[in-house]
Parts: structure tokens; sequence; C-alpha cells
């Protein structure tokens, strides 16, 4: 925003640091050309259209949400680095997919022992 907004390099660098403070923060969250508006626009956008498409089922139209969208995962409220919700993300999978393998065992028991 401070380039964009045609700041001479001299003028930049002779900025208060409280008004350079709170440009970049501007910069950073406010600017309605930043990233994450433009991942909350895109989001927003994308949820309404699924949700009015006719042929979707009322049972997924409960089941999706805006983060569905979220493709550069940058809209959740958590404070992490890349990595770290990478590492979050493979720790949830790997969870679920334990939960459906065990599951999938008390189902398979259930079903032998109502045979006899």
């Amino acid at each position: 925003m401070v380039n964009k907004r045609g700041l001479s390099p001299e003028e930049y660098y002779n900025l208060d640091s409280e008004v350079l403070d709170m440009l970049m923060i501007y910069d950073a969250y406010i600017e309605p050309s930043g990233t994450y508006v433009d991942m909350l626009f895109h989001a927003h956008s994308s949820y309404i259209t699924s949700i009015n498409n006719p042929n979707m089922t009322s049972e997924s139209r409960k089941k999706i949400t805006v983060k569905d969208f979220d493709f550069l995962d940058i809209l959740s409220t958590e404070n992490l680095s890349t990595l770290e919700k990478a590492e979050k993300r493979e720790a949830e999978n790997q969870e679920k997919q334990a939960n459906n393998i065990h599951a999938l065992g008390e189902y398979i028991k259930r079903k032998a022992l109502g045979k006899k």
C-alpha cells in the first residue's frame, strides 16, 4: 500500500515509525486488495454459490462450510505457521482414519455376534 500510493523512497524512509506501523497493519489486515480479503471474498462467494445449487442435497448443505473453500488456509483464526497447520491437518487425518477403522471393526463385531 505504501508504495502503491505514490510515496517516493525518500518520503517512505522519512515517515514516523508510528505512521509506518499503522500503514503496515493496514496493508496486512485491512486493505481491500489484500490476500486475506481476497480469500474471504472467494470462499464466501463459492459457499453461497454451492448452497444455492439446486442439485445439492439438504445433508450436503448442512455439512459444507466456508473453510472448505479456503484453499490457501489463511482464514483460520489460529495463529499457526504453515508447517504447524500441515502437521495439525495430518494428525487430524490420522485420528479420523483410526476412528473409522475402529468403527468398522465394531460394526463387523456386532454383525458377527448378531448372526449367532
